[in-house]
C-alpha cells in the first residue's frame, strides 16, 4: 500500500509513478496506491511536476498524468475495519468507519 503523495519530490517524479505503475501492473492484486494531495493539479504545478513532464515530454503527456491521478482511489478499506486515507484526521474523537 503506497499513500499518495508520489510525485513532486525531486526531479525523477515521473521515473518514480512510472514505476508504481509498472509494478501495478505486474501485481494488480497485491499493489495498490492511494492518491495524494500531491496528485491535484494545482500542487503539481506549485512543487514542479507539472514543469517535470512539460520539460521532459509535453503538454499531452502532463494531461494523460492528471487524468490519471483522478483514477486514483482516495480511501482502502482493509477487511472493513481499518480505513486509509492520505490525510484529514477528524476535528471530533471516536469516528467510526461506519459513520463514513
Amino acid at each position: 500500500m503506497f499513500n499518495g503523495d508520489f510525485i513532486d519530490r525531486g526531479s525523477f517524479g515521473i521515473e518514480v509513478i512510472m514505476t508504481m505503475l509498472s509494478w501495478k501492473v505486474c501485481y494488480p492484486k497485491y499493489f495498490f496506491m492511494t492518491r495524494g494531495n500531491h496528485e491535484a493539479k494545482n500542487l503539481n504545478k506549485l512543487y514542479g511536476f507539472e514543469g517535470e513532464v512539460k520539460h521532459k515530454y509535453d503538454v499531452k503527456t502532463y494531461e494523460l498524468f492528471s487524468s490519471l491521478f483522478c483514477y486514483l482511489p482516495i480511501a482502502h478499506c482493509i477487511n472493513k475495519k481499518i480505513l486509509i486515507v492520505h490525510g484529514g484526521l477528524f476535528s471530533k474523537d471516536g469516528v467510526k468507519l461506519e459513520d463514513i
